[in-house]
Parts: structure tokens; sequence; C-alpha cells
């Protein structure tokens, strides 16, 4: 064997025929929903379907050139997509939206031979990807300044058919597929590398790796051997992964999804993309309706993005009040499994009982309401949105004495469910909690106690302090005060006989 997968020997001896099929390829951009992509190598093209089903079709990237596209990642912050063309060796871009693609600078890497693999490290800003026949890991900045050769002394460099960037332990990984094959690392900041210890595996011919950082692994599929291979990060060995249901025939590229326990694959010669699950229960084919993947390879995935912490919400609690939100928290892209999700856009909005009214992370509250604030996260796969904890912003209304007993009733306003407290200097506290079912007007009966009642029972009136207190449901609660004059009228004495 060559440096070069033999069916892909047969696609470079008709490329001109390859090309005027371009013609005829579907063009479409993906809708939003999570997705894998994968390079269709003999359409030119880069595939996509859904990860839940259907959907497929093939992405619009006019503005870029290069054929048999040979390796594809994903910048999420920049919403783009790039990949590597084996001939001519170069890199190009595109919007995953669709079109405006173009081609990356890469002066100052190798730049002749077969490039095949791509993996982005967001970090440093860099593009990876394998040159095979020149036996180099090259990399170019995104920034479009040029790049270079990375060191890989003491690392074997055979044939090397994929790289995985791990900003985990600061490495790039690949998989040699031709006489010295195995699994090989080197340090991004320089310094060379070294060989992964694989026994207990099978490696042949290994095409492309990703690392599942939850367990510690790196995966592999094994392009002659038609299986699924791991191995552990920390040198310990590996070995086979179980993948009965999915077609494993001639794999070529992985991707892992830690959230749901499943490794990827594009399976080459059968044009299908499959997965199993990591506990070795086994996995299917994707269904890819739409489409039919021509020798696809290096499948990635794009989900919607994932929620971390909640927005939080924080401010007065009378009508009037400034209310400020620290926006929600998202979970980064996985860049070392080749799952993007981290979001290229995100907005803060104002709900007041569930209905939007302001957008930022600030807000007046001009009425009573419950007040949240809502963090939501884009990205090409979709939106997805967190709320925080609600705010009660309720109003102390009218006070109304009872004269005869020495009492005062508050109206207070609250904006829907929720607890009442009553308490407050020289005020008796309720013996009852008082609860709300919905927005309503509760009464509360305000009495004096200590010096207060006596001094009511002397003078006739006395002056407190009253703090009412209100917990909406889910929420924090808050307090107002009121100052008011507790009065009651003296009994009349009774005529004498």
């Amino acid at each position: 064997m060559t440096y070069l997968m033999p069916v892909r020997n047969r696609v470079l001896a008709v490329c001109l025929f390859i090309a005027g099929l371009l013609a005829l390829a579907v063009s479409s951009s993906a809708r939003a929903a999570d997705t894998v992509y994968w390079a269709d190598y003999e359409s030119n093209h880069i595939g996509f379907a859904n990860l839940a089903g259907g959907g497929a079709g093939f992405l619009d990237i006019t503005g870029a050139a290069g054929t048999l596209v040979n390796g594809v990642a994903i910048d999420s912050a920049a919403g783009r997509i790039y990949w590597v063309s084996a001939e001519p060796p170069k890199v190009y871009f595109a919007n995953l939206a669709g079109g405006g693609g173009g081609e990356l600078n890469i002066n100052g890497a190798t730049t002749t031979g077969f490039l095949i693999g791509a993996a982005i490290d967001p970090a440093l800003g860099r593009i990876y990807w394998a040159n095979g026949p020149e036996n180099k890991i090259s990399y170019a900045n995104l920034d479009g300044s040029g790049g270079g050769d990375l060191d890989t002394t003491g690392a074997t460099v055979s044939d090397p058919l994929g790289v995985d960037v791990d900003p985990n332990t600061g490495r790039v990984y690949w998989s040699n597929g031709f006489l010295e094959e195995g699994i090989s690392y080197a340090n991004l900041n320089g310094g060379g590398g070294g060989d992964l210890n694989t026994s207990g595996a099978t490696v042949n011919e290994p095409a492309g790796v990703a690392i599942d950082s939850t367990s510690g692994r790196i995966y592999w599929g094994n392009y002659e051997a038609d299986n699924i291979s791991y191995a552990n990060l920390n040198g310990t060995g590996g070995g086979d992964l179980p993948t009965p249901g999915a077609t494993a025939e001639k794999p070529f590229g992985i991707s892992i999804d830690p959230t749901t326990g499943r490794v990827y694959w594009a399976a080459e010669q059968a044009g299908r993309i499959s997965y199993a699950s990591v506990s070795g229960s086994g996995g299917a084919d994707l269904d890819t309706t739409g489409v039919t993947p021509d020798l696809p390879a290096f499948p990635i995935l794009l989900k919607t993005p994932s929620p971390v912490a909640a927005p939080s919400a924080s401010g007065g609690v009378k009508p009037g009040s400034a209310l400020a939100c620290t926006p929600g928290t998202w979970a980064p892209d996985l860049v070392e499994s080749f799952l993007y999700r981290a979001p290229q856009t995100t907005t803060t909005r104002w709900l007041k009982n569930g209905v939007p009214v302001a957008t930022g992370t600030t807000v007046n509250a001009g009425a009573v309401g419950s007040y949240a604030c809502q963090s939501t996260a884009t990205n090409h796969a979709g939106s997805s949105s967190q709320t925080s904890a609600p705010i009660g912003v309720f109003k102390i209304g009218k006070v109304k004495r009872n004269l005869r007993k020495g009492t005062a009733t508050i109206a207070v306003q609250v904006p829907g469910a929720g607890v009442l407290k009553l308490s407050g200097k020289k005020v008796r506290k309720q013996t009852k909690t008082r609860s709300a079912t919905s927005a309503a007007t509760v009464k509360l009966l305000v009495r004096a106690k200590g010096k207060a009642k006596k001094g009511l029972k002397k003078k006739g009136r006395a002056k407190v302090r009253a703090s009412v207190s209100f917990t909406p449901a889910g929420g924090s609660g808050g307090t107002q005060t009121k100052a008011l004059t507790l009065k009651k009228k003296a009994k009349g004495k009774k005529r004498s006989g």
C-alpha cells in the first residue's frame, strides 16, 4: 500500500470525471438541527444529515474551491466550516449558513503532498492537518497570517491519516496508517512528542482519531480490519469496541458525543455514517435520506448550545426598581471529540409574567409583575434558552384601620403564586403563612406588640413599621416596609343611674 488508500487511488484516476459530476450535486444549507457533517470525498463536497434522521444534503460552499475534500472542522465562534483539499493541497472555508467561502493562507506550512484530516484549536486560533506523503503535521492560523509545521521530534509520523487537537493535554494526536501503524502525538507548544501504547487494541491502517475526555480514551477506525478500537490516554493499552447493528466497513474518521455516549464514524466503502455506544451495546446507521454519501470520511458533530449555569436576576421588589441580570453560561466545544456546540451569538432579554418586555442586562420594573431574565445562545444547529429564578415585584397598597380594635389591614398586590410574611418593628408576626396561587390582592392584618400595644391602649395611637416579604414560586424573596400609625378609639363611659 502507498500513502493513499486503494479506493482513493481510484478516485484520483478519475478526478476529471468527478469534476463533471459536480453540477449534479445536491446543494443546500443545513436546517437548524443537531447535525453530522462529513467530507464527501468523491463528490468534492461537504455532506450533512440530521442526527435525528433525514434532512440530508450538501452544504453550499460557493466561493471556495478545491477537489477531493479530505477532512472538515468547525470554528463555532465564526460560524465557519473549514476543510482541507487533497488536490490541490489547500485549506478552504465557508459559512455554515451557506456560501461566502474562500481560501485560507497557509504559507509557511508544507504545501505539497496529500492533505488529510483537519482539526481546529480555538485557543491558538489554528487549524491542523496531516500531510501524508511528506510525513508532516502542519497548521495554519485562522486569521490568515500563514502557518507552519509542528515539531514532531520523538514521535512516529508515517503516512498520517488524520489529526485531533486535545486542549486538555496540550497535544495534537494522529494515526499512522502505513508501515509503522499506530497512534502518535506532539505538543502544541513545540518540543516534540511520542507514541501511544495501543497494546490490546487492533491497529490496522488506523484512519482518523478522536478523544473522549470523560473516559480518557482515544478512538480510531481500522480501515483494513473493519472495526473500531481505542487506547487509554494514560498509556495502559486499549481494546476493540463492539459495534453490532452498525456498518463498520472501511471506517474513515471518528467523532464522539460524550453527552450521549456515542462514537460516530464514516463507513467509507458502504457510503454510510454509523455510530455505536461506548458501552459496547452496539449501534446503527444514520438515516441520510436526501443524499447518498459517496466515499464519506471524517464525520463531525454540530449540536445546539448546551446550558451550564442559568442566569441570575437581582434588584429591588418595588415597582420602579432597577433589575440587573448576570447572563447564563454555556458549554464549550469539545474539539478533541469533534463535537461543536459553543454559541456563535448570545442574547439577554427580560420576561414579565412570562412575556418578553425588554432586551439587555438591565430593566426598570415599572409595574407589579414576576420578572425573570432569559439568556439565549444560538449557533447554526439552533438555539437554546435558560431562564433565571423570578423576582416578584409587588406593591403595598391602601391601609384600612380598625379604630375599634386598634389594628390595620394592608392590601398587598402580588404578581402571582407565592408566599407572604408580615413582621416588623413593634408589629406582631403573623401566626399563619399567607399564600397566593395567582396574581391577586392579599390583605394582611397589622397588630401592635410590646410598647406599641401599651401606647395604643394608653394614648389611642402607636407608630409601627410593617415589613412585608413576598417569595414568588421558584424564586427568591424580597421585602418592603411601610410606616403607619395604628389608632384605637377610647370606649365611652356608661351613664350613672
